[in-house]
């Protein structure tokens, strides 16, 4: 067993999330406070690296990493949301980390999607949300989803033919590209779906 990072009393704050560039190793929510709608997302490296901050507008923070790392889809949620997950995405290398941030104007959260490669995002969207879901996303766990495919690059976005009742749990894209993979919160069992 190896230190990577001693956390002392910021352990609570820290989310291993393993980049696969394998540069990073974990978030943490130990940066400067930016008052009730924005925190400072910091990011550590396999080295003791610290590298650059990405500012984030909201709280509840959960991500998702594009295939080689290179790009960083978030949710989070704020009163500028009426507390309900809002999707950004963001540059995630340790270089360009932050850099060409786009809100994405889906509410969701980020472990309802899944990335194709770099550019491509699926992600499960609940058809409605109440006031506050973020706080309480269990709260979600009966209204079904629609499906949508993301051009990160540009933000469009598009809705795919996906089953009545339906809500996501875990998604992923087969290794040939043509099948999304998931699980129901409600449906036991694992169901594909091609695109």
């Amino acid at each position: 067993i190896e230190l990577i990072e001693a956390l002392g009393r910021n352990a609570d704050k820290v989310t291993v999330d393993w980049s696969p560039n394998n540069q990073i190793v974990a978030t943490a929510l130990t940066g400067e406070a930016l008052g009730s709608n924005r925190q400072e997302v910091l990011f550590l490296g396999l080295n003791g690296e610290n590298y650059k901050s990405i500012t984030v507008e909201g709280r509840g923070l959960r991500t998702q990493w594009s295939d080689k790392g290179e790009k960083l889809l978030y949710s989070v949620h704020s009163s500028r949301s009426d507390s309900k997950p809002e999707l950004w995405i963001v540059n995630g290398t340790p270089e360009t980390m932050g850099t060409q941030r786009k809100f994405l104007q889906l509410n969701t959260w980020a472990d309802k999607c899944t990335f194709s490669d770099d550019r491509f995002v699926f992600c499960g969207v609940p058809t409605s949300l109440e006031s506050g879901v973020g706080f309480i996303p269990s709260l979600a766990d009966t209204i079904p989803d629609d499906l949508y495919k993301i051009d990160s690059a540009t933000g469009l976005k598009s809705k795919i033919d996906f089953p009545d009742g339906r809500v996501i749990d875990s998604i992923m894209v087969s290794k040939d590209g043509n099948k999304l993979i998931f699980t129901d919160k409600n449906i036991p069992g694992l169901f594909e779906i091609e695109i």
